[in-house]
Formats: C-alpha cells, structure tokens, sequence
C-alpha cells in the first residue's frame, strides 16, 4: 500500500525509544493502526513538500521528527 514506507521505522523506533507508549498501544491493539496512520500521512507530507521543490531527504528531515521520530519518553 501506498505510504507504508515509514511504518517499520515508526515501529522501531517507537520501541526503542518511547516503550511505554509502545507497550500501551500493543496492550490497547492500536499499535499497527498508529504506525500505518503515521506512516501515511509523513508519506504525504513528504510528497508534499518534494512537489515544493525539496529533496527526499530534506522533506524527511522536516517531516519524520514530527509523526516518526518522535522525541524520547521521559
């Protein structure tokens, strides 16, 4: 499906990073369902901002801090 591409990265890092939120959403079922969302809407930001002229790599750093790389849990 088209703007999967981040779900991976979202669940990686979202275990490694923020586990109790993680723990949370696999307790809840939700956790898969987050991931998808996230992932296709940096998908379509990323698209977005590459239609304004960005790089791949730049609309990334832009986008993937807000909806994939989340800050750590504290």
């Amino acid at each position: 499906m088209l703007g999967l591409q981040y779900v991976g990265l979202a669940l990686n890092h979202w275990k490694k990073w923020r586990p109790k939120e993680y723990k949370e959403m696999q307790k809840d079922g939700t956790l898969n369902e987050r991931a998808q969302t996230a992932s296709k809407e940096a998908a379509k930001q990323v698209a977005s901002l590459m239609a304004g002229g960005y790089q791949k790599h730049e609309a990334e750093e832009a986008v993937l801090p807000e909806l994939i790389l989340l800050r750590p849990e504290r």
